[in-house]
């Protein structure tokens, strides 16, 4: 049997010791933390708060319930204040929970859907949180039509709604220098139609028209790629046994396919961009971007 050595005695009696604080000594520290939580909040030192916010709450049973409250509001717009827009995110949806109908909720509602846009900090990344923001913000005038915020959550809502469209911009503009032209024209159009406000409209649509007068390029690449499977599954189908030959022939019936519907793709490609461009110099007339259009279509042998 193993001996347990006296520092070893000591040190577990250390721990035991420290693990087990009075009740007295429990209640001191909750009110020392929440006390020095408030007076680092109040001078602006909110990483310290959360710190000591988050150490009085350990101790919440002693406690009052306004300070509980007091403390996870506080805790929540400490991280908010100190950039920490994911645990602001946190603490606030769970005072919310905990506390639906209290003075401070629509604020807390407020900073929240704030914080939803603010975690994801530019249009280059995903912007699920920004959705997640205009949600909340829908949600939170429904509630509250009455609140003093009510007037300033619509400019959050753009705020959202111009990050989703600089988002999807930066997408189409991607499919468009990397050659999948279809794909970018699809994106532009969807941007045109969903959020006309958010944009620069007149580059937009120059770049959707752009896109389908030069659709070419992506249409030759799909069937190039859909002719390579073409001839790799016919190869395929000359060496199968009869049991998987009826596979193998719908395949290439769906290859043969594809070439057609991109081929589809092409022609009613063609059409809109010409239909649309008409549109365009309609609207913005004969401008720089207007010009560049036309000298496309010329080079097709089109007619506008």
């Amino acid at each position: 049997m193993r001996r347990i050595t006296l520092p070893v005695i000591l040190f577990l009696w250390l721990i035991s010791g420290c693990a087990k604080l009075s009740e007295e000594e429990r209640a001191r520290k909750a009110q020392e933390y929440y006390r020095s939580a408030l007076l680092n909040y109040k001078e602006g030192d909110y990483g310290d708060a959360v710190t000591d916010f988050e150490l009085a709450m350990k101790y919440m049973d002693h406690l009052t319930t306004d300070q509980i409250k007091k403390a996870k509001f506080l805790l929540a717009k400490s991280y908010y204040m100190d950039g920490d827009y994911v645990n602001a995110i946190v603490a606030f949806e769970d005072f919310i929970f905990y506390y639906p109908k209290v003075s401070q909720t629509e604020e807390a509602y407020y900073l929240l859907i704030d914080s939803y846009i603010k975690v994801s900090p530019d249009p280059y990344r995903d912007q699920t949180y920004t959705w997640k923001a205009i949600e909340k913000a829908k949600e939170f005038l429904s509630k509250y039509p009455g609140s003093e915020y009510a007037q300033r959550v619509p400019d959050l809502i753009d705020e959202a709604y111009r990050k989703i469209a600089r988002h999807d911009f930066y997408i189409a503009k991607f499919y468009e220098d990397y050659g999948y032209t279809y794909s970018a024209a699809v994106r532009y159009r969807e941007l045109l139609i969903n959020f006309p406000k958010y944009i620069v409209e007149e580059e937009v649509a120059y770049r959707y028209i752009r896109s389908l007068l030069l659709v070419e390029k992506q249409v030759e690449r799909e069937k190039d790629k859909i002719t390579k499977l073409i001839k790799e599954t016919k190869k395929k189908l000359k060496d199968a046994p009869p049991e998987d030959r009826p596979v193998i022939e719908k395949r290439l019936r769906f290859l043969k396919s594809e070439i057609e519907r991109w081929e589809g793709i092409r022609k009613r490609s063609v059409e809109e961009a010409l239909e649309a461009l008409s549109k365009y110099r309609e609207v913005y007339g004969m401008t720089e971007y207007y010009r560049k259009l036309e000298d496309i279509v010329r080079e097709k042998g089109w007619k506008s």
